[in-house]
């Protein structure tokens, strides 16, 4: 199944809905529901794909409960920290849709090749990519990439702290005209933070936290959804 296809489809009102055990700064999210019934949950509530977490370390996630979500009919996106091609493999082994590539990991070295080489060695595994970038000029080299879907992240990973205007600036300062969907990432909790960013000309937003912390889940998708 394909995100990208989905994301275009609901353009501006595409939420990627995400599943993570926990997280570093917040700790257990899954507030004594199981990863399949908090899926089954966002499928209800109209999200256009799920993404989760197959970092074991950080997030409490696997490849296992990727596999888990196999059979929801909805486009699974891999969220880890991707370095190698082997982990490209294992990711659409489990039932993988789309995989998460964070641009920052490959300007500093960290991964085994260039990021250019991991979206297309993505593609030839039958993967779509979404490329997560934090600053402007991490949007232009993703812009220039083969990368299917571009997310900005309003989290700062160095120092956790949320801004949700930071998106919106590197946009505007990079790309205020754009063709390709571009998503906003992490730190969205409210209706009006949806409207503030499709306003600025985001295709979709990839929301965890607010989700997995609401009272109902599906409730407060379907809200985020209609704003």
């Amino acid at each position: 199944m394909s995100l990208t296809k989905a994301v275009r489809d609901h353009r501006g009102k595409a939420v990627i809905a995400e599943v993570k055990p926990r997280s570093p700064s917040r700790g257990n999210l899954l507030s004594g529901r199981s990863p399949g019934e908090v899926a089954r949950l966002y499928q209800a509530g109209g999200a256009v794909g799920i993404s989760v977490l197959a970092d074991p370390d950080h997030f409490g996630g696997s490849l296992e409960l990727l596999r888990r979500f196999a059979g929801l009919r909805l486009p699974l996106l891999a969220k880890d920290f991707v370095v190698a091609e082997e982990q490209l493999k294992a990711f659409r082994n489990a039932g993988a849709d789309c995989v998460l590539l964070i641009q920052p990991l490959f300007a500093r070295g960290y991964a085994s090749c260039e990021l250019r080489e991991m979206i297309r060695a993505a593609h030839s595994y039958g993967l779509e990519v979404l490329v997560e970038v934090w600053d402007a000029p991490g949007l232009r080299e993703a812009l220039e990439s083969e990368a299917d879907l571009i997310g900005i992240n309003s989290r700062d990973l160095t120092t956790l702290e949320v801004d949700i205007q930071r998106p919106i600036r590197v946009l505007r300062e990079v790309a205020p005209r754009h063709t390709r969907p571009i998503l906003a990432l992490s730190g969205i909790s409210s209706s009006a933070d949806i409207r503030a960013l499709r306003e600025a000309g985001f295709s979709g937003f990839l929301v965890g936290t607010a989700l997995l912390t609401a009272e109902d889940p599906r409730a407060k998708l379907e809200e985020l959804i209609r704003a």
